[in-house]
């Protein structure tokens, strides 16, 4: 998974982040309203992930500001892979199959993937309340290998 917010290492310090990272209209270093309009950016993301892959990496920088170091270059490769995964085809659907809640404080969710081609990856995203102010915690693409066992279906 990409770097934790909440591993017992202390975090970051605070970093300055440049100006193309805070546009106008950009979700980055942005708090969340709740991890279900995430998921909302999320879906119309896949309309255009062909297009604009870049929408992806600016989701998965929905963390606070001192993370932004940490999770840009874990945003990149992933997205990277999926733009490479999916080559000629395009992403047609995204499906929340998995849910796990952990009070007002985390939510844990899996996500499939699925090319026009039917073929499918498995991405594991984690939410988590600073503050009272949601943010993305955390997220894994999973290897092909594990996706039965990651979603008990092994």
């Amino acid at each position: 998974m990409a770097v934790l917010a909440g591993e017992a290492l202390a975090d970051p310090p605070a970093k300055k982040v440049d100006a193309a990272m805070t546009r106008r209209g950009s979700p980055i270093a942005q708090p969340l309203v709740h991890p279900d309009a995430w998921e909302t950016d999320l879906q119309a993301c896949a309309l255009e992930f062909k297009a604009r892959p870049r929408c992806l990496t600016e989701l998965l920088l929905r963390v606070p500001p001192r993370q932004l170091p940490l999770f840009e270059s874990e945003a990149e490769k992933l997205t990277a892979e999926l733009t490479r995964w999916i080559g000629k085809d395009d992403l047609a659907t995204v499906y929340r199959v998995k849910q796990l809640t952990l009070g007002e404080w985390m939510i844990v969710r899996h996500y499939v993937l699925e090319d026009s081609q039917g073929n499918v990856k498995v991405v594991k995203v984690s939410f988590r309340r600073v503050l009272g102010e949601w943010w993305l915690h955390a997220f894994k693409l999973i290897d092909r290998d594990d996706v039965e066992k990651e979603l008990g279906i092994d």
